[in-house]
This record gives structure tokens, C-alpha cells and sequence, in this order.
């Protein structure tokens, strides 16, 4: 039965000659490096018009350069374009609100351990510290703290930031193990890169001359007075990134990353949108013997700009006269203001509302509406707020080690935790309003709860305790004193 079988599948295989599919070959160029494409975002996040027209036109996107600012007017008609400065918004309004929910760090159960760490936090300017180094990872795709000591400039630890294009990693099993933190020293003869490797052995310094390893770390100034410390069994460097990048393995992923033709639609519908205006403004049509003249008998041209008169010929007919008209252009406000609130959405779509950034496109949104928009803010602070949670605490007790090394100790063993405000919580009013309506006729306030949040610190607690007291009376509630058990019954 199984060699008939056998044969009927041969037979059928013959009859419908099924060739196997060849193995697919796909060539795909990529248009960036690592580096390039850090660039790019911090050109963006710059918000300089000139520095995107001149990157953009002097790269190849591999789609014929259509995008908005690789483009070029042709018979030399002047175009202006605009940049919004939308995606630097979002970064620093992002990095604001994270930074500024910022509650405390708690170093646990060691009073002079947080004593220290506050003044470490105070001779760092820790919060800007931090508010640079979230806008640095979200614009370079990651980074990473450098802790260090230099008693020339503190006696406290000394922290600082490196954005994504500065750091490179080496990893054991998928795990950071070692961060490379480049220092490039331009001189007259070369260009020399200070390599800080930082690992859980301690730090190795490697100095290269146009990329050739030397001999010697301490051949330039700059790096004459560095030592590697030989007492140090941790990581003095911590990794940042909010986002993994599926473009570059191993690497953290820029937020604007993906917005990037959408910022540029959006600048190109409103730089379109002030060309239009200028388009469409009066034109006066004089007669060209009426047209004025300056003071060499030339006739004056209108620039673009103002388009205040365009000339007409002569007229010869007897019954019709030279005179000016004023000629008016229909603007399309409407079909402008939807692309312009289309091209908007996509830009913020998944990462900030507008609400946020103070932008009412809507009109007619409610409150809440207004609080569903926050969502998209949320989840993005949130999904910061989460990797904070984890580096600071490292930070902390990092830069506690650190210090206690410089004074001559042991580094001794610390915890830390981090606390972060909420964000854009209801009111008291809107939550009032929602338990009343889940539990209708029911009260859902004590008379002492009511009568503390109406008058806050505008009453002493001797004038919120006679209120108390009426309004109770007024309700039937009367207060007597608790009989004492042990005293005769009358």
C-alpha cells in the first residue's frame, strides 16, 4: 500500500511539474551609520533651517532626494522654507515634565550615606544634570554617566554624560561588560582620541594617533595627569537608553527617529502655507506709464514679497482709459488648515499630545478629551520614568563608592531608591464628581474632611473645629460625652 502511494505522489509531482522556489537575494543599502544617523537627529533637534537644507541636499536618500528640504526651486524662483522647531519642543517638553516630577533619592537606612549624596547631587546640579542627559538619549539614541574624580575641580565625584555618538560599547552574552568613552583632541600634526575604558576591573586608558594606538596614554597635555586607578572592582560608567534600535544592534533608537519624514511634511505644508499667503495677497495693476520710477527714471519692480503692482500695457482703445485695478486671490483656509492639523497629528501621534505642548487644534475638544490625549504622554513618560528608576539608583551608589574611595575607606555597600511624582492626575473636582456619581445620595466626605478642604490654612484649627461642631448640630449629630462604666447607675 505505501509503494502505491509512493508512485500516485510521483505521478502528480510529474504531471504538475512543481519546481522549488530559489532562495530569495535581496541587496539592501543602508544610507547611515550609527553615527550619521546621531547627526541627523541632532540637526533636527538643532532646528537650524540652513543646516537641514544643506545636509539634505548634499546627501543621497536613495529615493531621488524628493523629500521637502532636498529639494531646490527651479528658473530661480525664490522659496521659503520653514522650519517649525516642533521636534525640539517635544524633547524639551518631554525631558520637563520627566525632570520636573522629580520627587527625591533615598539612600536606605544610612543617614550620612544621604548626606553625602546630597552634597554630590549639589555640586553637580544633579536635576540639569539628568534634564541633559534624557534630552541627549532621546535626540542620540543612547549614552552613558561617567563618573571621575579630579580634586583640582571638586572633592566630590564628578559626574557627566556622553551622548550615543561618544560611547561605544563591548558586550559578553548580550551584557554591556565594558563602555568606551571617546575624547577627540585636535592638534596641529593629528587628531588624537583618548579611549576611557571603564569595566568592573576599574578604568584602562588608550590613546590613538589618527587612529594608531601609542604607547603612551599621557603623551598630550591633556592626558599627562590621568592614572588608572588600581583599587576599584566596580563599573564606574552606566549605560542609558530608552528605546532599542533594530537598525543598529546593541544600540539605543532616537524617539525622532521615526518622525522624521513627518516633520518634514509638516514643514513643507507650512512653508507652503506662507508662500500661499504671499501668493495670495492684493496685486495693484498699474499701467506701465504710471508704474513709479526712481530718481534715474527706472521703473521700480516689486520683489516677491510685498507683490504690491504688476504692469499692464497701454490701452489704445478710445473708450477705455488707463487706470489701476486691485485684483484679490481666493485662499483656501480651510483645505490649508486640515493638512496643516493632519501633518501635525502624525508628527505627535504616539509621543506627546498636543494638549501637552499647548496646541488646541481641535477647538472643540472637552476636558475630557482632553485628558484622553494625555495618554500619549503618559506611556512615553512612563516608559522613561522606568529605565530612571533602575540607572539613578546605579548612579547613586556608584558615586557613593567613588567617594568613599577618594576619602581612603573601603567602598562600602549602599541602596537607593528614586520617587517620581504622578503626572496629570484628575482633579479634586473631577474626582469628586466620579465617586459621587458611583455612589449617588451617599456621602462620601466626613464633615471634618469637608470643612479642612474648604478652608485649607484660611481658618485656625480652633475656628475649623466650631464649624465642625454647627455643622453637625445642623445635621442631628449631637456629641456627648462616653459614660464612664465604672461610675453608679442613677
Amino acid at each position: 500500500m505505501g509503494k502505491l502511494n509512493d508512485k500516485l505522489k510521483d505521478v502528480v509531482r510529474n504531471w504538475l511539474n512543481i519546481v522549488p522556489a530559489p532562495g530569495d537575494t535581496i541587496t539592501i543599502q543602508e544610507t547611515n551609520t550609527f553615527e550619521g544617523n546621531c547627526f541627523r537627529n541632532l540637526l533636527w533637534y538643532r532646528g537650524d533651517a540652513s543646516e537641514l537644507h544643506q545636509y539634505y541636499t548634499q546627501t543621497d536618500d536613495m529615493m531621488g532626494n524628493a523629500k521637502f528640504w532636498a529639494s531646490d526651486t527651479t528658473n530661480d524662483l525664490k522659496m521659503r522654507k520653514i522650519h517649525t522647531g516642533l521636534p525640539a519642543m517635544i524633547v524639551d517638553m518631554l525631558a520637563d515634565i520627566i525632570v520636573d516630577s522629580f520627587n527625591k533619592i533615598t539612600v536606605e537606612n544610612d543617614n550620612d550615606a544621604q548626606k553625602n549624596w546630597e552634597d554630590i547631587a549639589e555640586d553637580n546640579d544633579f536635576k540639569e544634570t539628568i534634564k541633559q542627559a534624557i534630552i541627549d538619549v532621546f535626540v542620540e539614541c543612547d549614552g552613558a554617566f561617567k563618573i571621575s574624580y579630579d580634586t583640582d575641580i571638586s572633592k566630590y565625584p564628578i559626574i557627566e554624560f556622553y551622548a550615543g555618538t561618544k560611547v561605544e560599547y563591548e558586550r559578553t552574552r548580550g551584557r554591556i561588560t565594558t563602555v568606551i568613552f571617546n575624547n577627540v583632541y585636535e592638534k596641529d600634526d593629528a587628531t588624537y582620541t583618548l579611549k576611557e575604558r571603564y569595566s568592573k576591573d576599574g578604568i584602562k586608558y588608550e590613546l590613538y594617533k589618527n587612529e594608531h594606538l601609542m604607547d603612551d596614554y599621557r603623551a598630550i597635555p591633556e592626558t599627562a595627569d590621568l592614572e588608572e586607578p588600581t583599587d576599584v572592582n566596580f563599573s564606574m560608567a552606566i549605560p542609558m537608553m530608552f528605546n532599542k534600535s533594530k537598525k543598529y544592534k546593541g544600540r539605543g533608537q532616537s524617539i525622532l527617529e521615526k518622525k522624521l519624514d513627518a516633520f518634514d511634511s509638516f514643514d513643507e505644508v507650512w512653508s507652503q502655507w506662507v508662500d500661499a499667503i504671499r501668493d495670495n495677497r492684493t496685486i495693484t495693476y498699474i499701467p506701465e506709464d504710471l508704474i513709479p520710477t526712481d530718481s534715474n527714471g527706472n521703473l521700480l519692480e516689486p520683489n516677491t514679497f510685498d507683490r504690491r503692482y504688476a504692469k499692464i500695457g497701454n490701452s489704445t482703445s478710445e473708450t477705455e482709459s488707463d487706470k489701476i485695478t486691485r485684483e484679490n486671490s481666493d485662499f483656501d483656509y480651510e483645505g490649508m488648515l486640515q493638512s496643516y492639523i493632519t501633518a501635525l497629528d502624525l508628527c505627535l501621534q504616539g509621543l506627546i499630545s498636543p494638549s501637552t505642548l499647548g496646541i488646541d487644534v481641535k477647538k472643540l475638544d472637552n476636558a475630557d478629551a482632553q485628558r484622553e490625549k494625555e495618554k500619549a504622554t503618559q506611556y512615553t513618560r512612563g516608559k522613561v520614568i522606568d529605565v530612571l528608576e533602575k540607572v539613578i539608583p546605579k548612579l547613586v551608589v556608584t558615586c557613593l563608592k567613588c567617594y568613599d574611595l577618594a576619602q581612603g575607606k573601603t567602598a562600602g555597600e549602599y541602596e537607593a531608591s528614586v520617587d517620581f511624582k504622578e503626572y496629570a492626575n484628575p482633579s479634586f473636582e473631577a474626582i469628586v464628581e466620579t465617586v459621587s456619581k458611583a455612589r449617588p445620595g451617599q456621602n462620601i466626605m466626613s464633615v471634618e474632611m469637608s470643612v479642612d478642604t474648604m478652608y485649607g490654612a484660611n481658618k485656625t484649627k480652633e475656628e475649623k473645629e466650631t464649624e465642625i461642631k454647627r455643622l453637625k448640630e445642623e445635621s442631628g449629630i449631637i456629641q456627648k460625652e462616653e459614660p464612664n462604666i465604672m461610675s453608679p447607675i442613677e
